[in-house]
């Protein structure tokens, strides 16, 4: 036990170490908004599509089973999504706090935490199987948060579902996927190319990241500060960012345990999906919520909230599921 509470959140640290650097760096005035754009630029364009086509090409094939399971993972996912939007119209929140909490609280940082936890904790086997999550995530998940952050910005509902699709990431997303099913593989100069863009994604996001929490509103260092007709994003309530925190690190993965087990998923993959479930908000968040203008800095807070009480609540879900599975 004493083993799991010093790896889980050792796992965890650096990823807040580098959201802190970012503030620093912002907060230094060494980085100001367009260089964080820049980063942000770069991530939504390259880091995030070639990681997803890098990691999901090599997923494999789903059983019977196993594609319940996946099935199962998607509809709790969907369904937070569904009473994220309930709640914020309960509250009357405006359709920006709508649209983004309910992809803060759905889509998680799966790729980037929760597999190389699942790895360590329960083993390559749980792992493997659960690595269809992330296909589900930012296949289906994302599809239709991007949606709702289209919707949001003032968009159609349709128009924004067909943009979603149009997505880099989102169709970096579908094309691992295709890609896994077919057995088909990258050339082996491009793979490594793409491999290397890949390893860049998530360091990228969490910088930028960062950044966009330390912003003072004031250009960087030794940089003339020149007109905008921009206005500055609005300052976020605190109610939608706790709630949207309460339903990614609570709600889903109690969904997820409970809905797997009715369905008879594999053990491994029960196990896997519930500690992907209570990952964090995925840094892809924040990159989507500036990509689109919508909930910018709440999605920044999101992520960083959750990733902070992830420290303790990721490190004690895995001790039970650890637990769980030797029992």
């Amino acid at each position: 036990m004493i083993d799991l509470l010093i790896d889980v959140p050792q796992r965890v640290v650096p990823f807040f170490l580098l959201v802190t650097g970012g503030v620093t760096l912002a907060r230094l005035r060494l980085f100001d908004a367009r260089m964080s754009a820049g980063l942000s630029t770069y991530v939504y364009w390259i880091g995030f599509p070639a990681l997803l086509v890098h990691s999901l090409s090599r997923v494999g094939v789903p059983d019977h089973a196993l594609t319940l399971g996946l099935l199962t993972y998607g509809a709790c996912a969907l369904t937070v999504v569904a009473l994220m939007v309930a709640v914020g119209i309960a509250l009357r929140w405006t359709r920006e706090e709508r649209a983004g909490g309910a992809l803060s609280a759905s889509l998680g940082n799966s790729a980037f935490l929760g597999l190389p936890i699942a790895l360590a904790v329960l083993g390559p086997e749980a792992a493997r199987v659960s690595a269809g999550v992330v296909a589900v995530d930012f296949v289906v998940v994302a599809a239709i948060g991007v949606g709702l952050l289209g919707w949001a910005g003032g968009r159609s509902t349709w128009r924004s579902l067909m943009q979603a699709l149009r997505n880099p990431i989102v169709l970096a997303a579908i094309t691992g996927s295709v890609m896994a099913l077919a057995g088909l593989s990258l050339p082996g100069v491009l793979d490594r190319a793409v491999g290397a863009a890949a390893a860049s994604g998530s360091p990228v996001a969490l910088v930028a990241l960062g950044i966009a929490l330390g912003l003072t509103g004031l250009p960087a260092a030794g940089v003339p500060c020149e007109p905008t007709d921009e206005e500055p994003s609005p300052i976020p309530r605190w109610g939608p960012i706790i709630v949207a925190a309460v339903g990614k690190l609570l709600v889903m993965p109690t969904l997820a345990w409970f809905a797997t087990g009715l369905v008879d998923a594999p053990l491994p993959f029960r196990l896997g999906a519930t500690l992907l479930a209570a990952t964090p908000t995925a840094v892809n968040v924040f990159i989507q919520t500036k990509a689109y203008s919508v909930f910018e800095r709440g999605g920044a807070r999101i992520v960083a909230l959750t990733t902070a009480v992830s420290c303790v609540s990721l490190s004690a879900i895995a001790i039970l599921l650890e637990r769980y599975a030797g029992a």
